[in-house]
């Protein structure tokens, strides 16, 4: 009759194991199964699966026709930087780059004050030979909004743009390039 019960027991706990969501990711429950003399213990232990470790902002700079640096950046909350030297940059092709998480944070800080989610998707003049600026920033929902801008953005966008350039010029070994 123990055993029977047991395995009633053990079936109904077998079927509660469904997953579960999180606000981290998904979790689920993992049953034990202990004796301890004639007494069975059961214990469930629940366990995180981490959140999706895709990009939390993505960079990109547009050729022109003349010598405008070109390259792009896809940027990881841990730091990490996947970087595309496309043209008029000293460094040229794929690379795996990095930064400071504390530096991502505050990217993303400067983001929500200059009021990203607000912005247009598109600040263009039509001239065909200007550079691009391209920023997408992940939502709390997961998708990412996206801005293109050139010269005629208002100055909160400028400015935003501004600073972005900055930090990733620096990483791109552009100071001192002419830009």
């Amino acid at each position: 009759m123990r055993i029977l019960s047991l395995l009633l027991l053990l079936s109904f706990f077998s079927f509660s194991l469904v997953p579960t969501a999180t606000a981290q990711g998904t979790s689920t429950k993992k049953v034990k199964v202990k004796k301890a003399g004639k007494k069975t213990v059961l214990t469930t232990k629940a366990t995180a699966t981490p959140a999706p470790a895709g990009p939390v902002l993505t960079f990109e700079r547009t050729p022109c026709f003349g010598a405008c640096p070109a390259y792009s950046m896809q940027v990881y909350a841990d730091g990490r930087v996947a970087y595309e030297g496309r043209h008029s940059v000293p460094l040229m092709g794929k690379r795996d780059l990095k930064l400071p998480a504390t530096a991502v944070a505050e990217m993303l800080r400067q983001a929500k004050a200059a009021r990203f989610e607000t912005f247009d998707k598109e600040y263009l003049t039509g001239a065909t030979d200007l550079p691009s600026t391209v920023v997408a920033i992940r939502q709390p929902d997961g998708s990412f909004k996206k801005v293109k801008a050139e010269s005629n953005a208002p100055e909160n966008v400028k400015a935003y743009f501004a600073y972005l350039t900055t930090q990733f010029d620096q990483l791109a070994q552009l100071d001192g390039v002419e830009k």
